[in-house]
């Protein structure tokens, strides 16, 4: 057994890191958690514990090399995320302000700014008017 880090991914779902290869979860039974790779074209799954923090059994190799610089953007990502659902500042004031912990070394695997603009909007909720026709008190 080996140990293994858990980021989430951006939608919120549990992801796996160990040894540079980044695994979704596939399905959990009441004893484990069956892991595949993220590369949907590699055929690598693994066993886990149920709570995700120790490797049982790897059931296939990977087809391709590993990825560990894929976790800064998707680290980068859920950040914008959260801090878009807790702010009203401006979509590219919560970009800059986000990019500037970016680590420089990790550039080449930057999102670009349109799909993060994007993200913003989604995440934020829009007001409506009430039965009445008016609008919140908030506003």
């Amino acid at each position: 057994m080996s140990q293994i880090e858990q980021p989430s991914s951006v939608k919120g779902k549990p992801m796996i890191l160990h040894e540079g290869y980044i695994y979704t979860v596939e399905r959990t039974t009441k004893a484990k958690s069956i892991v595949r790779c993220k590369n949907r074209d590699c055929k690598a799954r693994c066993h886990t514990k149920l709570y995700m923090d120790a490797l049982l059994l790897l059931l296939a190799s990977h087809c391709h090399a590993p990825q560990p610089d894929s976790i800064p953007a998707i680290q980068l990502k859920n950040e914008i995320k959260a801090h878009a659902a807790i702010t009203d500042e401006s979509t590219s004031t919560i970009i800059h302000s986000t990019l500037r912990t970016y680590p420089l070394s990790d550039a080449g695997q930057h999102p670009k700014n349109e799909p993060l603009m994007l993200m913003i909007q989604r995440q934020r909720t829009t007001e409506t008017v009430d039965a009445d026709g008016r609008l919140p008190d908030k506003l």
